[in-house]
């Protein structure tokens, strides 16, 4: 199969940038949302939404009818009727254990509904993050920062915040359709004096207080909590710079006590801190004046309308049960139209989370220029690798090596030779369809397709060896487990056959380099690859060591084909030839690649 690069390609964005749009974060939002609440996946979802919101409404109901209450039971107590409060009471006993048990029960689907939309998105996530070479393209590029915390915490953020806020909205709505009417029935009409005698008659006195009251609370809200998303924005940025810093330092531990760097990256890690610290400080002044707004608004409440409806009492339109009654309207009616007051900081920490997550999805939405994808296309004129003229580039187009021809035939060995830094690995990982930043031409046999590739750092996940040595496939290893047992043996590791069936470990830490790139090339011959690429992967490994472990290649039936970086003699003996790979700086000036 045929790919060519297209050097004449315009490049794209600067590095750690994204391309921001008026209505990018609801666009992200909307993906995020619509495809599972419609979809198969959320049609549960759904339904427990839509039962929790009808809860929601039952609880605005009760509340509705605990307002009607005040009005009987502090009627009863004006009018000093001993059996009207005794019934009053037990009604009020029997509106809170309904309250209660709604309650519970709505908070019980709204984390349900949380659970399975996390689960959904993290699941998204993770698709387009690894399951579809994003996860390479987003490090080789360095356009974002700190990807895994996109996964774990923002998608967890979206899904409870967006959830609460959403039945919040609805709810005040209900209660606004509520209590609105109620209000508007209680106000009367207030008759304002007017210089020269004249009078100014204000019906439905009190909804126009509570909106006025409420639209000016709003837009003070607006102005003094507009800075926390950008603030909330950078504090979820640095708290991860701090996290990924101190598990880098766990994966370096032992690295770092032979070096006695000990002081010097508590130091590090104490300066990442300090960048932590400060924009909580910020934030935390900013809540605080946010508070300083916010706190009393809430507290006064209840008491502004105390003055609001003492008018239409001393005026004799309300007695005393029918006051209470305006008095808890009131607050409910200005509570509603106020949402953004209450609920700002929550807004504000949302946008944050959208704003990461947009990046997120563009970043990985975006093509980067001279892109050789993954194996597609047509067939080669032969069963064979062939290079035309391939020169490795960085993201921005600029090359890193000379162009190289290269033909590399079934059960041919070639020897990928040249000075350190020259791109030999990157050569490799274009080939395989993992570095999509080259010019030239790429033709990748069908047959065999895609490579089996033995890196210099093998990775070994945390499962039991069997698993660990057939991945990334999942299963065990029954079919395999007497080849696997020979090939151990084979390598100089032997006492690892009875670990084959053993728990899940952390080969990482139990092995040594060397130990651990004879189990990666163990693991590439198990899948028995008719082409094979390997980046020094025995670089860890004595001459005698090497010799006997390259030359488990050549007993297998049919022998792979092998494109080898190599530096030691004892590597490059094992192939049938060498080709030279030069960097693009070491050109003649009549040779520099344009």
């Amino acid at each position: 199969m045929t790919v060519t690069a297209d050097p004449g390609r315009p490049g794209g964005r600067a590095r750690g940038t994204v391309r921001r749009h008026r209505g990018g974060r609801l666009r992200c939002f909307l993906r995020l949302v619509l495809p599972f609440f419609i979809g198969r996946a959320g049609r549960a979802a759904a339904l427990k939404f839509t039962l929790a919101f009808g809860l929601a409404i039952a609880a605005v109901w009760i509340g509705f009818e605990r307002n009607l209450w005040n009005q009987t039971f502090f009627g009863a107590l004006e009018r000093r009727d001993a059996e009207a409060v005794f019934r009053a009471t037990l009604d009020w006993i029997w509106l809170l254990a309904l309250l209660v048990g709604v309650s519970v029960q709505r908070a019980y689907l709204e984390r349900m509904v949380e659970i399975e939309w996390r689960t959904w998105l993290t699941r998204r996530l993770l698709d387009r993050w690894l399951g579809r070479g994003g996860l390479w393209r987003l490090e080789s590029a360095g356009r974002i920062d700190n990807p895994d915390q996109r996964v774990a915490e923002d998608a967890r953020l979206l899904s409870s915040l967006t959830v609460e806020l959403t039945l919040r909205v609805l709810l005040d709505v209900v209660e606004l359709g509520l209590y609105i009417g109620v209000l508007w029935h209680l106000s009367g009409t207030l008759a304002l004096p007017l210089p020269g005698g004249a009078r100014l008659d204000l019906p439905g006195y009190m909804v126009i207080a509570a909106v006025v009251y409420a639209g000016i609370a709003n837009l003070v809200a607006h102005r003094l909590g507009r800075p926390l998303a950008g603030l909330a924005a950078q504090q979820q940025h640095r708290e991860a710079d701090f996290r990924f810093g101190l598990a880098r330092l766990r994966d370096a531990a032992i690295e770092v006590a032979l070096l006695r760097g000990g002081r010097r990256e508590a130091g590090l890690a104490a300066g990442r801190f300090e960048a932590v610290r400060l924009n909580a400080l910020d934030l935390a002044r900013r809540h605080r004046i946010y508070a300083l707004f916010q706190t009393p608004f809430s507290y006064t409440v209840l008491n502004i309308s105390m003055f609001v409806t003492a008018p239409a009492y001393l005026a004799g339109q309300l007695d005393l049960g029918g006051m209470m009654q305006a008095r808890g309207a009131f607050s409910t009616v200005v509570a509603s139209f106020a949402t953004l007051v209450f609920v700002y900081p929550k807004v504000a920490e949302l946008m944050a989370v959208l704003s990461r997550l947009e990046a997120f999805e563009q970043a990985l939405a975006d093509r980067p220029p001279h892109l050789c994808p993954h194996p597609a296309g047509r067939a080669a004129a032969a069963d064979a690798l062939v290079l035309e003229g391939v020169a490795v580039t960085t993201p921005d187009g600029q090359p890193l090596t000379r162009p190289i021809d290269l033909v590399l035939r079934p059960g041919e060995k070639i020897a990928l030779t040249g000075a350190s830094g020259t791109g030999k690995s990157l050569l490799l990982s274009a080939i395989a369809g993992a570095w999509p930043h080259v010019t030239g031409r790429i033709d990748r046999p069908r047959a065999g397709w895609p490579p089996v590739v033995v890196p210099q750092r093998p990775y070994l996940p945390g499962l039991a060896l069997g698993a660990a040595l057939l991945y990334p496939a999942d299963g065990d290893l029954p079919d395999s487990r007497a080849q696997a047992a020979q090939l151990l043996e084979a390598v100089g590791l032997g006492r690892l056959i009875a670990d084959l069936d053993g728990p899940a470990r952390d080969w990482d830490r139990l092995l040594s380099p060397g130990e651990r790139q004879r189990l990666a090339l163990v693991r590439a011959l198990l899948r028995r690859p008719r082409w094979l690429l390997i980046d020094e992967a025995t670089s860890a490994l004595d001459a005698e060591a090497e010799t006997r472990v390259l030359a488990l290649i050549d007993r297998m039936h049919p022998p792979p084909a092998v494109l080898m970086v190599a530096h030691r003699p004892a590597a490059i003996a094992a192939c049938d030839r060498a080709i030279g790979l030069h960097a693009a700086a070491d050109a003649p000036p009549d040779q520099a690649p344009a």
